[in-house]
């Protein structure tokens, strides 16, 4: 490349520069996320589906969500559109700090049955202990099964959060 299409280039990437440095967003004109933004105006939902038949198996659960910015846990939601058919089948939400493997970390709720009514929204008890509902970024949100989760389909949950 000749030194003047060099030199030419060099003066595109540096005006770009000053441009990007100038750059800024009122959340309104542009789909980047100021989240400090979103909490003035309430909560954020976390919404995770394990599909189909894939929820009957337990080795499709796990890490649904990568905490971007500290907030506390408030609410877990949870639906199944087929219910499992036997007795044990539950659901918990796992709180995953630095390098925890899947279930080494601390539930966020007591066990939801998976055998419950089809299609019927359960609000889940959330722990009584406070810092273990707290969530610092790069912590990890995981669905933790237990039990026998035969004919369970379609479950979802929503997990609601707030600013720390």
């Amino acid at each position: 490349m000749p030194p003047q299409e060099i030199e030419n280039l060099i003066n595109r990437i540096s005006v770009l520069e000053s441009l990007i440095k100038e750059h800024n967003h009122n959340g309104l004109s542009t789909p980047q996320i100021n989240y400090s933004d979103l909490f003035t105006k309430g909560k954020i939902y976390i919404h995770h589906t394990i599909y189909g038949a894939d929820a009957a198996t337990a080795g499709n659960s796990g890490v649904f969500w990568i905490v971007p910015f500290s907030c506390s846990g408030t609410e877990i939601r949870e639906v199944h559109q087929t219910a499992g058919s036997s007795a044990d089948a539950a659901l918990q939400i796992e709180k995953l700090t630095g390098t925890q493997a899947l279930d080494a970390g601390v539930t966020l709720n007591t066990a939801i049955e998976l055998d419950g009514t089809a299609n019927t929204v359960v609000t889940a008890t959330l722990t009584t202990t406070g810092v273990d509902l707290q969530l610092a970024r790069g912590d990890r949100l995981a669905c933790k099964d237990s039990g026998t989760l035969t004919s369970c389909a379609n479950v979802t949950v929503v997990i609601e959060v707030t600013l720390i």
